[in-house]
């Protein structure tokens, strides 16, 4: 089973495709959280929905149907309530959606949410987030919580993410993907995630590291891609057209993952904005959001 954990709906197809893909054709299961609702700056609105509409059916290319989905409420077993949907003939899937704001580019969010971020969240600059839709209030050691009881109710064996905004191969990268990494890293280091099962994609900065798909696989992960772009109105364009889209057209051609263990924390803690014991706080200067 793997769970992944990642800021917007297309973060798991554009840098871990085709490790989950080939997951689900060998029949293993796959969970994922998505931490924002991937609006850019619109808050609940119809691209948000069309977003959700366009995750779904990459999945469905993945796992080679096209049947209903049903969504339910998903209380974890930490408390914090998530949207979840499956195929309505294949339980091995779920994508659950927590909806906290996007952060944008910049990690500086829009007035429509409340300039209020993952980011900003992680830097202390607010204590804490409100879900777009269920209206839940979570700090970073809410989040870090989450992130381990989603885990741990997946019942996983292996856990994705991006690379976290302390790495060196996150510079560069959308500080909500390397965010999300940060509060997976912090689960690590607190001892509530296994750091064995734990492997980081490589985000927007893998666009400079070799090309290492074959022509089968970029054609692959192109169709999978293709699937959720048809509904994404800001991506949306004839399939062949994503090779030549800059930026999409390079995390097209590659798929680096990177061990836990090979993640360089730093030597000492600056501060904590979790309140916590300084597990957070060796990730605490984060520079800088799909």
């Amino acid at each position: 089973m793997i769970a992944g954990i990642w800021a917007h709906y297309d973060d798991d197809l554009l840098f871990a495709v085709p490790t989950i893909d080939e997951a689900i054709l060998a029949g293993h299961g796959v969970r994922q959280l998505f931490l924002t609702a991937s609006d850019a700056g619109s808050g609940m609105s119809p691209y948000v929905d069309a977003r959700e509409t366009g995750i779904r059916a990459a999945y469905d290319v993945m796992r080679g149907s096209a049947t209903a989905w049903s969504d339910r409420r998903t209380v974890l077993s930490n408390g914090v309530a998530v949207t979840t949907t499956s195929p309505d003939d294949d339980p091995r899937i779920s994508l659950s959606f927590l909806r906290l704001p996007d952060g944008g580019l910049t990690g500086g969010g829009w007035y429509a949410t409340g300039y209020r971020t993952i980011t900003k969240l992680l830097r202390g600059e607010v204590s804490s987030l409100t879900t777009l839709d269920t209206g839940q209030d979570l700090t970073v050691a809410k989040l870090i919580t989450t992130i381990a009881a989603f885990v741990a109710d997946a019942g996983a064996t292996a856990v994705l993410t991006i690379v976290p905004d302390f790495a060196e191969a996150s510079e560069g990268d959308h500080p909500d993907h390397s965010g999300a990494g940060r509060l997976v890293a912090a689960a690590v280091d607190t001892g509530l995630l296994d750091g064995s099962i734990v492997r980081y994609a490589v985000g927007y900065p893998g666009h400079t590291w070799p090309a290492n798909l074959d022509d089968g696989a970029v054609a692959r992960k192109l169709a999978v891609f293709a699937a959720y772009g048809a509904h994404d109105a800001v991506l949306r364009r004839d399939t062949e057209a994503y090779l030549a889209l800059p930026g999409v057209r390079d995390w097209l051609r590659r798929e680096h993952l990177i061990d836990d263990h090979d993640i360089v924390r730093a030597s000492e803690p600056h501060s904590d904005p979790s309140g916590g014991d300084g597990a957070a706080a060796r990730h605490a200067t984060v520079a800088g959001d799909a």
